[in-house]
């Protein structure tokens, strides 16, 4: 396996990995948990939980 490779399945499991913190956040948020606990419990950033509490807002 090349180093491209390496890089290429490091970008893969790091994209996953965000997905799935995202997913998780928008659960919390639905839960109605404190943004700024998220943002401490996912490791979020404020702005990305934000975002994603906006696009929630716009889904309902």
């Amino acid at each position: 396996m090349g180093l491209d490779e390496q890089e290429e399945i490091m970008e893969i499991v790091t994209s996953w990995q965000q997905e799935a913190l995202e997913k998780v956040a928008v659960n919390l948020l639905r839960e109605g948990i404190a943004a700024e606990v998220i943002v401490r419990v996912t490791g979020l950033t404020v702005e990305q939980v934000q975002q994603l509490q906006a696009q929630l807002s716009q889904e309902n």
